[in-house]
């Protein structure tokens, strides 16, 4: 899944050359391949087709990173609350039983796998039946139980993972350990309406707070000449395309890293190229952004504990 991470700029990059080098065969308006003028903003058209652009790559910033910023406030209030949202309470009666009647069979499977959650996975399956059948709501599941109900359904959820990389299992088998599985993420993976409109909300304001300082490193310094009308166009639909399917194929990537490598894809199309100043400085950061989240975190691990 990292890959993309990786992939996702070379890709926008290449895309955006083509793209670019396509537009300028096609249009014969010079003013589009000019950097704009203070004060006088393109033509009509391009002016519209350039907020078009940028509304798809706002949309798709959210369908992306909006699950990034959703999981991390999930993250938080499962640990601060987790009697109240460990388990997905929104789940139906009619799906409730479903899974329960899905455990004995997946009970079986783990059992025939060979791992080293066999044992615990196919107890904590039988267990999860047994409880699931007997409730209506997950809301009737006294708050004590329920982290025990979670650690069953993490151990099962582990276990069948399990079966399902297994290449020595039928495929039957692993086809089936797969449907269950993700029918069973259906009790942990999910979040309110609220905690999605305060994603929104703060992709929003950080973007509004924030902004300047990226565009103007986009627009002015990236390339060697500042950013023209029909190539922000070009590095604009690009993005939103790549970013919006890797957002609902479920492939992380980073929206200014896609737009990056768009922008300078247009400048080389161009051929004005870039500054590489500046684009060392980019992937320095790029580069020193994991290991150093990494770092503090682990540090603030072994702090707090």
């Amino acid at each position: 899944m990292l890959g993309s991470l990786l992939v996702s700029p070379l890709l926008g990059f290449v895309l955006a050359l083509v793209l670019f080098r396509i537009v300028r065969l096609m249009l014969r308006q010079d003013e589009l391949f000019q950097p704009p003028k203070p004060d006088q903003p393109p033509v009509g058209w391009m002016r519209a087709l350039l907020i078009l652009t940028c509304t798809g790559v706002s949309f798709a910033h959210g369908t992306n990173d909006g699950q990034k910023s959703i999981g991390l406030i999930m993250l938080t209030i499962i640990g601060l609350m987790p009697a109240t949202y460990a388990l997905n309470h929104e789940m139906t009666e009619r799906q409730i039983k479903q899974i329960a009647g899905e455990m004995p069979g997946a009970a079986e499977l783990i059992a025939r796998a060979d791992g080293d959650r066999r044992e615990k996975g196919s107890a904590a399956a039988k267990a999860l039946g047994a409880q699931l059948s007997q409730i209506r709501t997950i809301a009737d599941i006294p708050p004590q139980q329920r982290p025990a109900l979670r650690d069953d359904l993490n151990q099962t959820l582990a276990a069948l993972r399990d079966v399902v990389d297994n290449k020595a299992a039928a495929g039957a088998d692993r086809a089936s350990a797969k449907q269950i599985h993700d029918q069973l993420m259906r009790t942990v993976e999910y979040a309110p309406w609220w905690v999605r409109v305060l994603s929104a909300l703060c992709l929003g304001l950080g973007t509004m707070v924030g902004y300047r300082r990226i565009v103007t490193t986009l627009g002015e310094r990236l390339g060697k000449t500042p950013l023209q009308p029909a190539q922000g166009g070009s590095a604009e639909l690009v993005a939103a395309g790549l970013i919006t399917y890797a957002g609902f194929g479920g492939y992380p990537v980073s929206t200014t890293h896609v737009v990056t490598g768009g922008i300078a894809g247009t400048m080389v199309g161009s051929g004005a190229g870039v500054q590489r100043s500046t684009m060392w400085l980019i992937a320095v950061a790029w580069i020193l952004t994991l290991p150093a989240t990494i770092a503090i975190s682990c540090g603030l691990f072994f702090l707090l504990s």
